[in-house]
């Protein structure tokens, strides 16, 4: 949460104001003057400014978090609406004196996963609810839209062309594009847009649970796809839901919104626009069959760099999403270890008997001590053994770029993950050399992660004849590799 968040929000206009009940460790505060804020945007965070009485402010000033809860009573003395968060991190506490018994109070809350209920009152038969989740910007799945504007000022949308793709379970998500506005102070209009995902389900809008663990995730696995091939992290922020009882909204919480300000650059993808839905017809149902999705989440997470981790971060996590596939191959194809445990305790107890033995060298029983206790890394099979079978699986081509395993002195891309997983940081001499490594690791990355996808590596930008051509150090990849070398073996 931004320092002066607390002034920020002063400075506007509360949406509601609430009695509050903070929970923790099952005890209750009750009854606690809460203003709430929403955000304009889908991309900004709601936030609670909590003004306890000075019993209350004293109970919350030890807390880092609790649960929230409150309902909005109308004027019929029903509950007109819901509003609930399971975790509420409290920040910016105040206090201002007026005297020995008069002071105000003032705490900030950040809701994680804020829930907000509007009930309506129908007795109608229920029907389908109509669900709309909040995605970040992304033009791979963006409607094209035409705008023209009239004599008046008036502005007005057309959709040349639909945006429409069906995931999991056969749910067909539709994209549009919303648009909301606002009169500034000085009377200057403002107008902006946010991408939505629209379908329909035969459950109840209040049921957060139902969506919020089965659909949620299924939508989650779309957009790590879509930000795949764009090269751009997309995902939800959150949903409206409605039937004919209520109307829900969810702003989601404890998670990493991507940063929509970013710049785009229509050519750093990995897949060009116009196969894109070529790529998810042929793609997204390999991924549904993978039997290990967990694993290919994390790698393909992996894949999607982010400008808030350092270049070292971001090589190490590249890496560890690499790994993560091998491991999951050894483990399919049975290709962990070399023999069998029981062969192998045959072997090891004839290794240490040679050891005891041994008279050139003659070794101490510290020595000895030593060496058994990495006997048992012998039983493994070696990663780049592991590596290459993985590649002949896949028919995975990397000739073309810096090697993950060196030879003849050359440094490979998994000698500088050893350097810099151990806490030896490399001499900013070498950093440029470092990011054409990172870069030629992530074209290593993302071929592997398109083969196991079954998608056609010549319809993609990080194809040899495109790298050839377009690819970041690959003229001087040789220069880079051994001034590399030179620095890391002397």
């Amino acid at each position: 949460m931004g320092k002066g968040k607390k002034a920020e929000l002063l400075r506007r206009e509360e949406n509601c104001l609430v009695d509050a009940t903070i929970i923790k460790n099952s005890k209750e505060i009750k009854n606690v003057a809460c203003k709430v804020y929403f955000p304009e945007r889908i991309h900004e965070k709601p936030y609670l400014l909590f003004k306890p009485s000075r019993t209350d402010a004293a109970r919350m000033a030890g807390l880092f978090n609790g649960a929230f809860k409150a309902d909005i009573i109308g004027f019929d003395k029903e509950i007109q609406t819901t509003m609930m968060a399971p975790e509420v991190y409290f920040s910016e506490n105040s206090t201002k004196y007026w005297g020995s018994d008069i002071s105000e109070s003032t705490i900030l809350g950040e809701p994680q996963n804020l829930h907000i209920i509007d009930h309506l009152k129908n007795h109608d038969k229920p029907d389908r609810t109509n669900v709309e989740f909040w995605v970040s910007p992304n033009s791979f799945i963006s409607p094209f839209i035409t705008q023209t504007s009239s004599y008046t000022g008036a502005i007005t949308q057309k959709r040349i062309e639909k945006c429409e793709f069906t995931i999991k379970g056969g749910t067909v998500l539709k994209f549009d594009k919303h648009y909301k506005s606002k009169t500034l102070k000085n009377n200057d209009l403002i107008q902006w847009s946010h991408l939505v995902a629209r379908f329909e389900i035969d459950m109840p809008a209040v049921e957060l649970v139902t969506i919020k663990n089965e659909l949620l995730e299924d939508i989650d696995d779309f957009l790590l796809l879509v930000s795949v091939a764009s090269r751009r992290l997309t995902a939800c922020l959150g949903w409206t839901a409605h039937d004919k009882y209520s109307i829900t909204k969810f702003y989601r919480g404890n998670y990493s919104f991507p940063d929509v300000h970013k710049e785009v650059n229509s050519n750093d993808v990995v897949v060009d626009i116009r196969d894109f839905k070529s790529f998810m017809k042929c793609c997204y149902p390999v991924f549904q069959n993978y039997e290990n999705k967990l694993a290919l989440r994390n790698a393909l997470h992996s894949a999607i760099s982010s400008d808030l981790h350092s270049l070292e971060t971001s090589y190490l996590s590249m890496f560890a999403g690499l790994e993560t596939l091998i491991l999951d191959f050894r483990r399919r194809e049975g290709a962990e270890l070399v023999l069998a445990p029981g062969q192998f305790k045959h072997l090891r107890s004839y290794l240490i008997e040679c050891m005891k033995q041994s008279t050139k060298p003659e070794l101490t029983e510290a020595q000895q001590e030593s060496i058994c206790k990495k006997l048992g890394e012998l039983n493994r099979v070696s990663l780049r053994e592991a590596f290459e079978g993985f590649c002949k699986k896949y028919t995975i081509y990397l000739k073309d770029l810096w090697p993950v395993f060196g030879e003849n002195g050359t440094v490979g891309l998994v000698d500088i993950r050893n350097k810099l997983i151990h806490g030896d940081p490399l001499n900013h001499d070498v950093f440029e050399t470092l990011i054409i490594a990172k870069e030629h690791l992530k074209y290593a990355l993302e071929r592997v992660l398109l083969r196991i996808l079954s998608w056609n590596l010549a319809k993609s930008k990080v194809s040899p004849e495109y790298l050839a051509i377009y690819g970041f150090g690959m003229k001087d990849l040789q220069t880079e590799q051994k001034k590399l070398s030179n620095y890391i073996h002397g």
